[in-house]
């Protein structure tokens, strides 16, 4: 998936077990990562999408990401999309948190109920995380983590929340990485809090995709209780939905 998964666990689970969990929860990635990887030829999408290979014949899992896809372009109005400007059937914005969820729902059901999941800069907290600092997530001040001024321009605290999941799209790792479904688009970065890992990944893409469009559909379609988001314009301007300052910490 191109990209690196980081747990931090502070549960009172022996280091061999906790390794045995961990290198399951790896495997639950590396699975993902020979089904869906587009750098991979020998991967089941790229051949799907070479026309080695057959939609009549793919997997019941390949099926399943692409309707979930196809179903997540209605739920954004085509501010996510899994076909890229050029006809490339990319589900990779999806995979990626599915993916993360999949091994962090492998280590709680394991009994590891301390952890965070770093999946590539998109943050998973286990469900009974008690932890007073691993409930606290920074968020990007617009620079990347090789620049020597990067660090944190907000703090989030997610104690006592039913928020167990924080997405950030933007430019300033990847540059500009997400195809604008708007011309109007000016949002340079977007992080969606929300109780699914899912749900954040794709409401932050979708919205670095559609802009001002895509917030209003997502104030008018996404309960408080479920998600709410920021964004941040080209003129380095702040708009945030019903509820996000609830999540801010206190400094």
């Amino acid at each position: 998936m191109g990209t690196v998964f980081l747990f931090q666990v502070d549960d009172n689970i022996s280091d061999d077990e906790l390794s045995r969990f961990c290198g399951g929860a790896m495997d639950v990635l590396r699975d993902a990562d020979e089904t869906f990887s587009l750098y991979k030829p020998e991967s089941e999408i790229s051949q799907l999408n070479s026309g080695a290979a057959s939609w009549d014949s793919a997997s019941s899992v390949q099926r399943k990401i692409r309707a979930d896809a196809t179903d997540w372009k209605a739920i954004t109005g085509g501010f996510f999309d899994p076909v890229s400007p050029d006809g490339t059937y990319d589900p990779s914005g999806l995979v990626k948190s599915w993916a993360a969820r999949n091994a962090a729902q492998y280590l709680e059901a394991n009994g590891v109920r301390q952890f965070t999941l770093n999946a590539g800069g998109d943050i998973y907290l286990s469900q009974d995380l008690t932890s007073p600092l691993l409930n606290k997530v920074g968020l990007s001040n617009l620079r990347s983590v090789a620049d020597e001024a990067a660090g944190s321009n907000m703090v989030l605290d997610l104690a006592g929340s039913k928020f167990r999941a924080v997405a950030t799209s933007g430019r300033s790792e990847r540059g500009e990485h997400i195809w604008r479904a708007a011309d109007s688009s000016d949002y340079i970065q977007a992080t969606v809090v929300a109780k699914d890992l899912v749900v954040a990944d794709i409401w932050a893409t979708a919205l670095i995709s559609g802009g001002a469009e895509a917030l209003k559909l997502f104030g008018e379609n996404v309960s408080s209780a479920d998600a709410v988001a920021l964004v941040t314009a080209a003129d380095l301007s702040f708009v945030a939905t019903a509820g996000f300052a609830a999540v801010l910490a206190t400094v």
